[in-house]
């Protein structure tokens, strides 16, 4: 159960950290050579830890999760993913490909990658790609990193690059 609200955790930290990232260049949605990153903080709404096949943490176990977004204490979008367990390893240690979508005014941002998370109170920063938007963030690439708070919060702060 702990796993479970470390890994929705670990998602809505990535959710966040893009939002604080990249939030007052992705509000305007301009392109070119400026400097696009900006932070977002992620608060966990709703998640849920689907275990599946063997009993306690296994592979294909699923992490299910929806997250506020917000600047400055406004809300500014909201985000939602999941993240399937693709290793277990010994010391309570899991890695997970976890993939997000994080949806802002202008447009929407997907983020994807493999996230290790070792133990229930682990805070260890984490980077995930952004793989694609829509909107005014239509194929934009870079990354996102992940800095989490505590179980239902984490720091998004985005870098993206425009085409």
């Amino acid at each position: 159960m702990r796993h479970k609200l470390t890994l929705s955790a670990a998602i809505a930290t990535v959710i966040a950290l893009a939002v604080l990232t990249f939030g007052p260049s992705l509000a305007s949605g301009t392109r070119g050579d400026e400097d696009h990153s900006f932070q977002l903080k992620a608060h966990e709404d709703q998640s849920n830890f689907l275990d599946l096949g063997d009993s306690g943490p296994s592979l294909g176990d699923q992490i299910i999760f929806a997250d506020t977004l917000s600047r400055d204490n406004h809300t500014v979008g909201e985000d939602g993913g999941n993240c399937t367990v693709v290793r277990v390893a010994p010391a309570d240690t899991l890695t997970a490909n976890c993939v997000a979508s994080l949806s802002l005014r202008r447009g929407q941002i997907t983020v994807q990658g493999l996230v290790t998370f070792r133990g229930e109170t682990d805070t260890t920063p984490f980077t995930v790609a952004v793989t694609s938007g829509t909107g005014a963030y239509s194929g934009v690439g870079g990354e996102m990193d992940i800095q989490p708070v505590n179980a239902t919060d984490e720091i998004y702060t985005l870098h993206l690059d425009f085409p």
